[in-house]
């Protein structure tokens, strides 16, 4: 009887020991999601004719007085920079954007991954820089589906504008403009570059700036060349003519303004 006693308290002991729960080791916290530090800059293209929105298939005015329509606007944007105020820059890679007037998500392009700073100024290409004319199939907005592409003669339509107008030399009344070449003397890629002004493009994670541009067709119909539907009506060819077009449009393109 004693030694059954005596072994009571161990048995208790024994028993309280077992019913301590397990300890666990703590949780792992998760690593704490890095701090952006980049956002996106969006570039807007307002399309005009002189001071009036460009609606397609609606009659304007050109600075010859000519009559006309346009049914079909496209041109590339490629090669785009962003100048930080401390003059570093932003490059975009695979700057390669092609710009239709009848799809109106393509007239603004987005710019993503841009690091925080504040932008002083943009610059950019109307075309397609020589290198990738000569790089073979391409994909996305360079892909040859998209009707910007000479299969003939190896190379991209950095500017295309067709419509009509009833002053067209053409049997059918047409204007059919598809300016391209891209190399030598008579090359089409024109160069842009502007600066912000009073307001820079200020990045950050809370602002995602929209830069303002303005396109007024009418300047492909002047300065320095006036063009006459009469006889200017067509233009389909790499060359001298092509070249005066794109000089004529060397100017379309204006900056308008910032907002952050």
């Amino acid at each position: 009887m004693k030694n059954t006693i005596k072994f009571i308290p161990l048995i208790l002991l024994l028993v309280v020991l077992s019913c301590k729960k397990d300890k666990k080791d703590p949780e792992p916290e998760p690593d704490p999601t890095p701090a952006a530090t980049t956002n996106t800059i969006k570039i807007l293209f307002k399309h005009t004719v002189d001071t009036s929105t460009l609606v397609l298939n609606q009659n304007y005015v050109n600075p010859n007085l000519d009559t006309f329509k346009v049914s079909v606007l496209k041109y590339y944007i490629s090669n785009i920079v962003i100048t930080k105020n401390d003059n570093t820059t932003y490059v975009e890679p695979e700057s390669y954007h092609l710009i239709d007037v009848s799809n109106i998500s393509s007239t603004t392009i987005s710019i993503p991954n841009v690091p925080f700073a504040s932008y002083k100024s943009v610059s950019f290409m109307l075309g397609v820089d020589s290198t990738r004319n000569c790089s073979g199939a391409q994909t996305g907005d360079l892909a040859q589906n998209k009707g910007m592409f000479w299969t003939w003669a190896s190379g991209y339509i950095m500017f295309k504008l067709e419509g009509s107008s009833p002053q067209s030399g053409a049997s059918n009344k047409g204007l059919e403009y598809h300016i391209g070449g891209f190399g030598g003397v008579n090359k089409v890629q024109r160069n842009f570059s502007y600066t912000f002004a009073s307001t820079p493009a200020n990045v950050s994670a809370s602002v995602s700036p929209i830069i303002h541009m303005s396109v007024d067709i009418n300047e492909f119909f002047k300065n320095p060349t006036t063009i006459n539907f009469a006889t200017q009506h067509t233009q389909l060819s790499a060359g001298v003519n092509a070249k005066m077009f794109a000089d004529n449009y060397s100017d379309m393109i204006k900056f308008e303004h910032v907002n952050n």
